[in-house]
């Protein structure tokens, strides 16, 4: 079994667990490949989240932090890495960029040139729209359609024509979490079908009724285009299980966005887990099963795998051998 992006608490402020720990457990529950994939560090202050910013610390010196955090879990993940472990799980360190904004995006182009000795791959990830954070908490996601001039297609059309900039700047081999924007959206909010501005109107309904993605025209077409852009040069989407232990109905992205992948990305999924915790690993594994086989319908699974040479490549996986994989069998998730 395989997850292509995770998180510890060595090395991440809303992590829990250390990383030697969450990767005891990957191998515990035999992994066949598990990505280690820390953030990469921002640059610019104005993008610390409050847990990084504990005591007296000094903004410029919790910037500075994250740079020094990077480079010693790039020393750690090497040396996990090149470990002999029992159940001969596959490491392989990547970074999860952080598109928060163009610049951001620039300069995770540059650090993975820099450090591509080490870090083989990036998970491509956008949880900001107009620089507030989308995956935090509400009152944040609240923030960021008023900055939207709260209207919800001004929303996603932000965070849809910020990641086409993600991409076409770092083709990341691995997208992450496509739709986070869902993670916060309340399904009483009630918009203008029309125009998606949010209204108490009699003619507003419940954006659970509304189906964004297919519904206005103008998101439809940002989703077709970005699919097609990394249809175009490889790239997979993740079906992100954070989303189940997070009480959603569906993983990320939902089925809306994965009958597109199928249709405009070739149906390349990979799995992850996105822990941050040791009982994160392989979290909900046993529900994205149904949702790959039952739901999806999917014929293949990918997954990267890594060559003594130190080359990357995506492999893929009838769908009957993943079905059958002794993973299933030997874990509780």
């Amino acid at each position: 079994m395989h997850s292509h992006h995770s998180h510890s608490g060595d090395y991440v402020a809303h992590g829990v667990d250390p990383l030697e720990d969450v990767t005891s457990k990957a191998i515990e529950k035999k992994f066949h490949t598990y990505c280690l994939t820390e953030h990469m560090p921002r640059i610019n202050a104005k993008f610390l989240y409050p847990e990084e910013q504990e005591g007296s610390i000094q903004q410029d010196a919790a910037v500075q932090r994250l740079q020094e955090n990077f480079l010693n879990f790039l020393r750690h993940a090497k040396a996990i890495q090149d470990r002999p472990n029992a159940s001969n799980t596959k490491f392989i360190v990547g970074t999860e960029i952080e598109g928060c904004d163009e610049e951001h995006i620039s300069y995770g182009k540059q650090l993975m040139a820099q450090h591509n000795d080490v870090v083989k791959f990036c998970v491509g990830s956008v949880h900001h729209i107009r620089d507030i954070p989308i995956d935090f908490d509400q009152q944040c996601w609240n923030q960021a359609l008023m900055a939207c001039n709260n209207n919800l297609q001004t929303m996603l059309l932000s965070y849809f024509n910020l990641q086409y900039k993600m991409l076409t700047v770092l083709k990341p081999l691995v997208v992450g979490h496509f739709d986070i924007y869902k993670l916060y959206l309340p399904p009483t909010l009630r918009i203008n079908p029309k125009t998606g501005d949010v209204s108490d109107e009699s003619t507003a309904v419940p954006v659970s009724q509304v189906q964004p993605i297919h519904f206005w025209d103008s998101v439809h077409k940002a989703v077709v285009r970005n699919l097609q852009f990394i249809e175009s040069y490889g790239g997979l989407i993740e079906i992100n299980t954070s989303a189940l232990r997070k009480k959603l109905a569906e993983p990320y992205p939902g089925r809306d966005i994965c009958e597109l992948v199928k249709t405009y990305c070739g149906g390349r999924f990979v799995l992850s887990d996105d822990a941050h915790a040791v009982t994160q690993v392989g979290v909900c594994y046993e529900q994205a099963l149904k949702y790959i086989t039952e739901t999806l319908q999917l014929t293949q699974m990918y997954y990267l795998e890594l060559n003594a040479q130190g080359d990357l490549s995506s492999k893929t996986l009838p769908i009957e051998q993943f079905k059958s994989n002794a993973f299933w069998g030997s874990n509780h998730l």
